[in-house]
């Protein structure tokens, strides 16, 4: 995978420089000089606003499908996220009238020509449908969202979706079973009913359906820029808050949705998280900015 620069001082100082420490310098020049797009064969990485990563897939041609390669490489990206200190939220979304359509089946055919058996192993198409993580990734859906790629929304934290965005599960129309991980996902989210009806049909249904459902959790009229657009609104919403409490606030919600006993999840918070949240700097620091009624000042999160 591909890696980005490190940060450096520009060459010519920023004017007030001279006047503050040197935190505050370096963030200036990160202000100065944003991490460049990464670009890859299918897909391309950007750092559209502080503390946010984002992949866009760019695979209009074939739908935005993901062959293996690509998707190894985007799993790196949620590597990134999490063991980067400075990138709190992340964004996927797609180029064009699709979102992702899942799996490359061109590259199934000829795996299954030679026998070879297309792994369902964690963590998934893309290292969305199983990842676990430690920092939310918000899902953008700009358009069609199919097989694999819905797979991928319903384990994603939050999902914006446009108007126009149709899903299905039409894996049962080519003898398969989506097996990656939203089956049980979904079902959590929409019911049992409705999960079946999706799995058994394959039918497609719109955003504002799944909205209805309770999955999309913010639709938006327009293409793929306008969701885009929203999604980083989403996630720069969240990059003022605390993040050690995206982290932690994060997992008590997984957890609960995840093992699915409350009592468990409430206390692993209280005994594990929660102590760990508090030796942090930014537990103090957002009590004591609401005392003196001013905007806190987070630091990267070392949960």
């Amino acid at each position: 995978m591909a890696r980005h620069l490190a940060h450096r001082l520009p060459t010519r100082p920023h004017p007030d420089a001279g006047h503050r420490p040197r935190a505050e310098i370096l963030q200036l020049a990160t202000m100065v000089q944003p991490r460049p797009p990464v670009h890859h064969e299918h897909f391309y990485v950007s750092y559209p606003a502080e503390h946010v990563i984002q992949v866009t897939i760019n695979r209009p041609d074939k739908l935005n499908c993901i062959n293996k390669a690509t998707s190894r490489e985007i799993a790196l990206v949620w590597e990134q996220l999490d063991n980067d200190e400075t990138l709190w939220v992340g964004i996927i979304t797609g180029v064009g009238r699709a979102f992702c359509t899942g799996a490359d089946l061109h590259e199934w055919n000829k795996m299954n020509e030679t026998g070879e058996v297309n792994s369902m192993a964690a963590p998934g198409l893309a290292g969305l449908p199983r990842r676990a993580g430690k920092k939310p990734v918000i899902a953008a859906v700009n358009g069609l969202c199919l097989g694999g790629g819905f797979e991928m929304v319903a384990n994603c934290d939050l999902v914006v979706a446009s108007t126009s965005a149709k899903f299905a599960l039409p894996e049962a129309r080519r003898g398969i079973v989506p097996v990656a991980g939203c089956l049980p996902r979904l079902t959590r989210t929409l019911g049992l009913q409705r999960t079946m009806d999706l799995v058994l049909t394959g039918r497609q249904v719109d955003a504002k359906t799944l909205s209805d459902w309770g999955l999309v959790t913010r639709l938006v009229e327009g293409g793929d820029a306008e969701v885009a657009k929203a999604a980083l609104e989403v996630a720069q919403d969240m990059c003022r808050n605390s993040p050690d409490a995206l982290v932690v606030g994060r997992r008590g919600v997984r957890m609960a949705w995840e093992d699915g006993d409350v009592e468990t999840a409430v206390s692993a918070l209280e005994k594990d998280w929660y102590p760990l949240l508090m030796k942090g700097d930014n537990f103090a620091e957002g009590i004591r900015a609401f005392v003196e009624r001013r905007a806190p000042q987070w630091k990267d999160s070392k949960l």
